[in-house]
């Protein structure tokens, strides 16, 4: 379920940058934006507890 709207968010975002940065930017935009998404869900992954007991 998250993961489609994670691709519709970022394809919703990639098409609406294209009309006014062209192709190549709005793509490297929306590339750098999904890479921020995996750092920030990583950095705040590693504050989970290591173990649930």
């Amino acid at each position: 379920m998250f993961d489609d709207l994670g691709v519709a968010t970022l394809g919703s975002l990639f098409l609406a940058l294209v009309p006014g940065m062209g192709m190549r930017d709005a793509l490297v935009t929306t590339l750098l934006v999904q890479l921020g998404g995996v750092a920030l869900t990583g950095v705040l992954s590693l504050r989970l507890p290591r173990t649930i007991a």
